[in-house]
């Protein structure tokens, strides 16, 4: 083939491997928004690794770098990343331990996007086990603590609904107190006593505050 032919075709792949990846990472971020609305709020990370790069230390001593595709707590939320971890071989069941750099997906190299997207139906599938396990766990902790609320209104009798509703918005992790701690051995200011009017003796005083003089 013409060396002009072989420029044109490299054009022509070039341009359609550009527009893919455009488009990949259009629905990488689709993706990763309507995780975010899910409000998981958890951790799970991809058990078989993306890539492995094998390189030896000044010893000679083998090392492996693996990543692995995650959905993690990148800055103030939630996010698809990429864990990169480097470990000795002989210490290779560490890597899914070990806190690792963290990137988000769409900032990584287009080598483990493109890696990364294979596994993505596999990273959601074990991401919805783990979130359904924990809201199984969660359901038996309710009702145990609903039967230990019961039994103990057997015993001290209901609280008025107004305390009892504002201790739910209190305990609620939508419903935080924002009142700040005080400052380590800083007492609590409390109000200044009114003084008394002039000429008062106190209590039993011909101006005390029972308003009675000496008879």
């Amino acid at each position: 083939m013409p060396i002009t032919q072989e420029l044109h075709a490299l054009g022509t792949a070039a341009r359609r491997l550009n527009d893919g990846s455009e488009q990949l990472n259009a629905l990488i971020a689709r993706i990763d928004a309507l995780l975010g609305r899910l409000m998981i709020g958890m951790d799970y990370l991809h058990p078989r690794p993306l890539s492995e790069i094998v390189t030896y230390d000044r010893d000679g001593k083998r090392c492996i770098e693996m990543a692995y595709l995650g959905y993690c707590r990148i800055s103030k939320g939630h996010a698809l990343a990429i864990k990169t971890v480097k470990v000795h071989e002989s210490k290779r069941a560490m890597a899914t331990e070990t806190p690792g750099d963290f990137l988000p997906l769409l900032q990584a190299p287009r080598r483990l996007r493109y890696a990364a997207v294979d596994v993505l139906p596999e990273l959601v599938a074990g991401l919805s086990a783990q979130v359904s396990e924990v809201a199984d766990a969660m359901a038996r902790r309710c009702a145990v603590a609903e039967s230990l609320a019961r039994r103990l209104e057997d015993l001290a009798g209901p609280a008025p609904g107004a305390e009892i509703q504002r201790s739910a918005q209190q305990a609620s992790s939508h419903s935080r107190p924002t009142m700040p701690y005080l400052i380590d051995g800083e007492p609590p200011i409390v109000a200044a006593a009114p003084r008394r009017p002039t000429g008062a003796t106190g209590p039993t005083g011909p101006t005390g505050p029972t308003g009675l003089g000496r008879r």
